[in-house]
This record gives C-alpha cells, sequence and structure tokens, in this order.
C-alpha cells in the first residue's frame, strides 16, 4: 500500500506544471506551463531545427552546383578563346610564309620557262595557284570579327554581374555599347546572315570557322537572310527592343556556340573602354 502511495505520488511530481514567474518592477507575472506542453515544444524545436538544416543542405548543394558551372563554363571560354588566338595567329603566320615563298618562287624561275601542254607557262601556274591560295587566306582573315560594331563606351562586359531586374548574379555573354537610337552598326568581319529576328531586333552573322556574331536591340535590321555582307557595312541601327534597360547595342562573339570576350580580337580596342 504504501509503495503504491509513492508511486502515485512520483507520477504526480513527474506530471506536475512548471511555473515560471517573472518580476517587472514591483508587478510579478506567473505563467504555467505543462511538461506535455514544454515536450511538444522541444520535439517541434527539434523538428524545426532537422527542416533548418535539411534545407540549409540542399541550398548549399545547390550553390555547390552553381559555382562548378560557372567554372566550367569559365574554363571552356578560356580554352574556346585560347583556340582561336592559336588560329587567328596560324592563319597570319601562314599568310606571310606564302607571301615570302611567293617572292622567292618568282626569283628562281628562269625568265624563258617551257610552255605547260595548255599553252601557258609553268611559272604563270604556278603564279596562279599563289594568287588564289593567297586569296582564300585574305578572306579568312577578313572574315575573324575585328571590327567594332560601333563606337562608344563599354558599359557591361562578358562576365558574372547582377541582373539589372533581379539583382541576383547572371552570367552576360556580350558587351553593351550605349549609343543614341539609329547610330549605324557594321559588321565586324565578313560573313553570311544566318538568321534576323525584326520583332525582338536580333542578327547573327556567321563568319565561318564556328565563329558567329550576334547583334541584339536593333530599331531597323539593314539585310536580308542569306545575304553576304563585308567587314564594315552597315547591318542595322542600334535600338532600345527587346529586354533592354535603354538604347545600347548588344554585341556577342561566339565560337563553336561559346561565348567569349571580343576584345580579345577588336582592333583598337581603347576606342570604346
Amino acid at each position: 500500500m504504501a509503495s503504491a502511495k509513492r508511486a502515485g505520488k512520483k507520477e504526480r511530481v513527474l506530471n506536475s506544471p512548471y511555473s515560471i514567474l517573472i518580476l517587472r518592477g514591483t508587478q510579478v507575472r506567473r505563467f504555467i506551463v505543462s511538461r506535455e506542453r514544454i515536450r511538444e515544444l522541444l520535439l517541434l524545436g527539434l523538428l524545426g531545427l532537422s527542416v533548418c538544416g535539411l534545407l540549409a543542405s540542399k541550398y548549399f548543394e545547390g550553390q555547390s552546383h552553381k559555382i562548378d558551372a560557372v567554372i566550367a563554363n569559365g574554363q571552356a571560354h578560356k580554352e574556346k578563346l585560347s583556340a582561336l588566338r592559336d588560329r587567328t595567329r596560324e592563319v597570319q603566320e601562314t599568310l606571310s610564309r606564302w607571301r615570302g615563298l611567293r617572292e622567292r618562287i618568282r626569283m628562281a624561275l628562269p625568265k624563258g620557262s617551257k610552255r605547260s601542254g595548255q599553252g601557258r607557262y609553268e611559272g604563270e601556274e604556278l603564279d596562279e595557284v599563289l594568287e588564289a591560295l593567297q586569296g582564300e587566306l585574305q578572306r579568312m582573315i577578313a572574315a575573324l570579327p575585328s571590327g567594332w560594331p560601333v563606337k562608344g563606351r563599354v558599359s557591361s562586359g562578358v562576365g558574372m554581374r547582377p541582373s539589372p531586374w533581379t539583382g541576383e548574379m547572371k552570367y552576360h555573354a556580350g558587351l553593351d555599347i550605349p549609343n543614341p537610337i539609329g547610330t549605324p552598326v557594321r559588321a565586324s568581319g565578313d560573313g553570311v546572315v544566318e538568321s534576323i529576328d525584326p520583332q525582338r531586333g536580333t542578327l547573327i552573322l556567321n563568319h565561318g570557322q564556328e565563329i558567329k556574331t550576334h547583334y541584339a536591340h536593333l530599331s531597323r535590321i539593314l539585310v536580308s537572310r542569306g545575304e553576304r555582307v563585308h567587314k564594315g557595312k552597315p547591318i542595322g541601327e542600334v535600338g532600345n527592343r527587346g529586354k533592354s534597360t535603354g538604347p545600347h547595342l548588344h554585341y556577342e562573339m561566339r565560337v563553336a556556340g561559346v561565348a567569349i570576350d571580343p576584345r580579345q580580337f577588336l582592333v583598337s580596342a581603347r576606342q570604346a573602354e
């Protein structure tokens, strides 16, 4: 009987509520909280911490993937840029060698060379071959986008930047060059008009060798799809179409689909700094 009383007393003590006293000056406030309520609050707190931990883990995992993607994208840009530089140097060196070789061959040919089966001098045939090769190399160099599409200060370059609309960091794939509406936009190199979108004011030139240039926010487009244009030809006019914060030209240069900084190849790069 005594043990039953002790057990009942112990159970009442374990289940008795807590009293919380709060002193404020001369006033005393008393709050009574049951042990069951405290257990519920503790469980809710642990559950909340678990959920916060899970969300934080997912957030940092997502940020890690974004950082990895940016690093990989930057490495791809670096590799494409290096390949394009090597290609440009190779073409220029080849052209220089052909020019020198042509002169050496001309000097070595005897003036009275025998006629070929077609009635022409062998030296003349070789000269035509060299002319054709030199012309092809010159066309390849002319197709490289090395001219500024418009003059002006570059307000935003290639790389990560805060979005003008959301403030979030996003990759900007080209150059923004502010200019008044109607300013002529010129082809930065020889190419073919691959696509145009008059509603959005966009135009893409294909320069061959997997090189393309993009022109955006144009108020007018002055060329047609499939048209072949030469470096310096007006192809459009600066505008404010599409998702734009003001009149400017958005200019991109892509190699095999990867955006690179055009300033590495533009002549007199300081004019737009």
